[in-house]
């Protein structure tokens, strides 16, 4: 498998927030990852090892085409739920041939497992009876997109069971788009953070009308989200997710943290966070906290400050905490960078109404937790 590493210089771009220049390694990084696992699994099936070999000829003749169905978090999920948990089919490896082959214009002939649930990777469901022959007679049903994201139904047991995603609602669709066309007038910077490691969104339940939203290490490429209540929630929601993305695949690449038993605070969460967990709420809350800078100076309103006000000062009083966890030398390296971030934002002027209103929430939050875990 090729090695990736990233130069320092670029390592302290993507630890204050930034770090533009480094997506397309990170993602090349998964897409190995990914290629890797891929080869583990095809050495005792002769339909996945047909199936591999067609890949190859496909990534040397048509590169684009193939790394993007390589690049899809239903690749990834596929390739990690069968290596590490045994879940899932090799012969299922002809499903992402055949993406790859369609996306290239590419006819091949290929044989697939028989399944009612086949899915081809970034383009959409296959029909049951069309399930062998060529790719080009092949009857399959497109996914739907929404801006730059493609709403995958996800195939069984890839997923996290208590991951609860539901089919799009007409609101979802609407709030998404609405951020997205946000995003791309107002934070063009983090619109193309976003285009370069999400491909696909998925819709999730609300807990108790709760907002929500994850990424998948496993399925990196993927943001899962819950109905917003606004565009600019949602909006801010997928700058959030996108950072996890960048964390995560930088992660595959540099170590951040030693293992390590010990459950931290976490100013946006209810549970206690195990170091991994806090150093991703973290990053993430920076890109957050950028966010609504941005939206104090395109869209000025009392929302932006106090958001803007309780996101900086919770970053900041948690990278006091991550400053003597027990991270790697590359560690120690990342959260310096983005510990200088989180205090160049407390240097904003900020109204005082805004601000206090920003310390009574974080005050509260803690208060609360302390309550019920100490």
């Amino acid at each position: 498998m090729r090695t990736h590493t990233l130069p320092d210089t670029a390592l302290d771009a993507l630890a204050t927030g930034g770090g533009a220049d480094a997506l397309t390694t990170l993602r090349t990084a998964r897409r190995s990852r990914t290629l890797g696992l891929i080869r583990l699994l095809v050495t005792d099936d002769p339909t996945a090892t047909a199936a591999f070999h067609a890949l190859g000829e496909l990534r040397a003749t048509h590169p684009e085409a193939t790394d993007r169905v390589l690049d899809d978090p239903v690749t990834s999920a596929w390739a990690t739920a069968l290596a590490a948990r045994g879940r899932g089919h090799p012969a299922d490896l002809a499903l992402v041939t055949a993406a790859a082959a369609i996306r290239a214009g590419v006819n091949l002939n290929l044989r697939f497992r028989s399944t009612s649930t086949a899915v081809l990777p970034s383009l959409g469901t296959l029909t049951p009876t069309s399930a062998n022959g060529p790719t080009n007679a092949l009857d399959w049903t497109p996914f739907p997109t929404l801006g730059p994201f493609t709403i995958t139904t996800w195939p069984p047991g890839l997923l996290p069971d208590d991951l609860d995603t539901t089919p799009a609602t007409h609101h979802w669709n609407t709030t998404l788009t609405t951020a997205w066309t946000l995003l791309t007038r107002d934070h063009p910077t983090a619109a193309t953070e976003t285009t370069t490691l999400l491909t696909t969104a998925t819709p999730l339940h609300a807990p108790h009308g709760a907002e929500t939203s994850a990424t998948l290490t496993d399925a990196l490429g993927c943001v899962f989200l819950s109905p917003g209540t606004d565009p600019e929630t949602t909006a801010a929601t997928l700058t959030h997710e996108t950072h996890h993305t960048k964390l995560s695949a930088l992660m595959d690449i540099h170590p951040l943290t030693h293992p390590s038993t010990t459950r931290y605070y976490a100013p946006w969460r209810p549970d206690p966070r195990p170091l991994t967990g806090l150093l991703h709420g973290t990053y993430a809350h920076l890109g957050v906290t950028a966010f609504w800078a941005t939206r104090r100076t395109t869209h000025p309103h009392h929302r932006a400050d106090v958001e803007f006000a309780r996101w900086r000062t919770a970053v900041a009083d948690t990278t006091t905490t991550l400053r003597t966890a027990p991270l790697t030398e590359t560690g120690h390296r990342f959260v310096a960078g983005l510990t200088t971030a989180a205090h160049h934002w407390l240097t904003h002027p900020v109204d005082p109404t805004a601000q206090a209103e920003a310390d009574h929430l974080n005050h509260t939050h803690r208060t609360t937790w302390l309550t019920r875990h100490t």
